[in-house]
């Protein structure tokens, strides 16, 4: 189900699915994202179909699970909720906070949509995803989430890379 959720500095109203989007997951973990995600779309004139921008906001909206990781980081890969690729997940690191956000709108049949909305700097998709694909495996085998800071698909871990 789609509900309207903000509305861009040109007129164009942003819909978020409450069922499938992304940005629900991160919403649920950190409580100023939801307002900070508001007043980025409403300073923001959408002229594309796809539209991905990282800001920084005046004060710390959250942590970000994003961490760069070493060969001595303990690895693991899971399956997140509403997602169809696995993610890299690194168990020795913590978040940190930060001021930045990264905001993904997509127009689907007509409708603009918040795809996704996190806590951090912009990144490519996990390898398989369609944003970045390029860069995705040289970034993904460098950084992690952090372990145990976001919900995961329960019996999807595993140590074994899926990407190769």
């Amino acid at each position: 189900m789609k509900q309207r959720f903000a509305k861009s500095k040109n007129g164009i109203d942003v819909y978020l699915d409450t069922e499938h989007s992304h940005a629900l997951t991160h919403f649920a973990h950190h409580p100023k994202l939801v307002d900070a995600v508001k007043k980025v779309i409403t300073d923001l004139d959408i002229t594309e179909d796809s539209t991905r921008i990282e800001k920084e906001m005046d004060e710390v909206v959250g942590t970000t699970d994003l961490v760069e990781t070493t060969e001595d980081d303990e690895i693991v890969y899971a399956m997140r909720p509403l997602r169809s690729i696995y993610s890299r997940f690194v168990k020795n690191k913590e978040p940190t906070p930060s001021k930045w956000i990264t905001v993904h709108i997509k127009k689907e049949r007509g409708v603009y949509t918040l795809y996704t909305a996190f806590v951090g700097r912009s990144t490519p998709s996990f390898p398989g995803g369609d944003f970045l694909p390029e860069q995705s495996k040289a970034f993904w085998s460098r950084h992690a989430l952090v372990w145990g800071t976001q919900e995961i698909v329960p019996g999807s871990e595993t140590d074994v890379c899926p990407w190769d």
